[in-house]
């Protein structure tokens, strides 16, 4: 009977206890919603903080939050909202509350001021100049690239990241932050207008049907104009020539295939070469200082140019020295590796150019020349940047 007793007596203990935990808690809550409502966020952080840990609801970490975020602390604010909603014991309103003001933390724009020694300088965020120094505005959420500069003093660049609505503030002296001309930063590449490449493909040839011709070495020049360009984007329009080199077999020794003409019989290896020529329009996307990513597309006209009679596996044995002007249309991926401020590498790693047969591309039981041309080719180009 006696430990019977004792225990009751403890269990009524503990239960006070935790009543007298509970009423303080509730207490230290009341006190925190008085003091928010007189604007005295610092105390109200305090108490709604002691009440939680003399055991009041998860809500309290939300109500800390939000005097965190009136005390202009959001990063504060948003750790002890993730500590919220890590709660198991979360009802879904108490939830979507938590995600909502984490949402609202996330959107807050930065305030955003810049000051210069000399002022007078242009701010250029991402490109775009905002305004003139001593400058105040906003950034929005996200990473962004401001450039300050002022004709005769020079100009300096900084990578900043707005988050959580935080102050980024920018003082630079431009007499001594400026960038030497010589290390511009690769923003500058945007200025350059005009590039000329000088390359060289590999080319795998399927020319019609059964006919291939493989590995001929082709070196192809291009000449480019970029009217337009914003942030990391550039598009323009150029020219491009390339020559393709053909080697096959004649027909003798074929029986399907006609012979030609006494007086202009084919040799019995044979060569031409191919003329490309179109206008091409591309596109740029600059992935980081030193890396841009392309395309481009075309369309123009090949034709063969040959110093012996068309014939062969090819074309049907004739007399004529060169095939017929075909339309070719062009596409191709480039990746462009940047040494310098005037010198590109380009790599191409596909390109297509896709024609029709010329007029005499021989088809017979043998051999099927007379479907569409198609050239594929893996290559390297120099460019120049002007």
């Amino acid at each position: 009977m006696k430990r019977l007793a004792l225990a009751i007596f403890f269990v009524a203990a503990v239960a006070r206890a935790q009543d007298d935990e509970l009423a303080r808690a509730r207490f230290l809550d009341q006190q925190g919603v008085r003091a928010f409502a007189e604007g005295r966020f610092r105390d109200a952080m305090a108490l709604f903080g002691a009440s939680y840990r003399a055991g009041g609801p998860p809500t309290e970490l939300w109500n800390v939050a939000r005097c965190q975020l009136k005390l202009d602390n959001p990063e504060d604010a948003r750790r002890t909202l993730e500590e919220f909603l890590e709660r198991k014991d979360l009802g879904d309103s108490d939830r979507a509350d938590g995600r909502r003001l984490l949402d609202e933390i996330e959107r807050r724009p930065s305030t955003f001021v810049v000051a210069s020694t000399p002022a007078g300088a242009t701010v250029n965020v991402d490109g775009r100049a905002l305004g003139i120094t001593p400058f105040a505005s906003t950034l929005a959420p996200g990473a962004h690239e401001v450039k300050v500069e002022r004709a005769g003093a020079g100009s300096t660049t900084r990578h900043v990241e707005a988050r959580d609505g935080r102050a980024i503030v920018i003082s630079v002296d431009l007499q001594t932050d400026a960038e030497p001309p010589q290390h511009a930063h690769p923003r500058a590449e945007r200025e350059h207008r005009f590039s000329a490449e000088l390359g060289l493909l590999g080319v795998l040839s399927s020319l019609g049907g059964t006919a291939v011709v493989e590995g001929s070495a082709s070196p192809e020049i291009s000449a480019g104009f970029t009217p337009f360009s914003f942030q990391r984007f550039r598009v323009g329009f150029g020219l491009r020539f390339r020559l393709s080199f053909d080697q096959w077999s004649t027909s003798s020794g074929i029986s399907n295939a006609p012979p030609a003409t006494a007086t202009c019989t084919p040799p019995s290896d044979y060569s031409a070469v191919e003329t490309l020529a179109m206008p091409t329009v591309f596109g740029a996307w600059r992935a980081s200082r030193f890396v841009t990513i392309g395309a481009r597309v075309g369309f123009g006209a090949a034709i063969y140019a040959s110093g012996a009679p068309i014939g062969g596996d090819l074309f049907a044995a004739s007399c004529v020295f060169g095939g017929s002007l075909a339309p070719d249309g062009y596409a191709a991926l480039d990746v462009s590796l940047r040494m310098n401020d005037t010198f590109r590498v380009v790599f191409f790693p596909a390109t297509i150019d896709l024609h029709p047969s010329y007029v005499g591309a021989r088809n017979d039981n043998v051999i099927d020349a007379s479907g569409p041309w198609v050239r594929l080719a893996t290559g390297v180009a120099l460019a120049v940047d002007l």
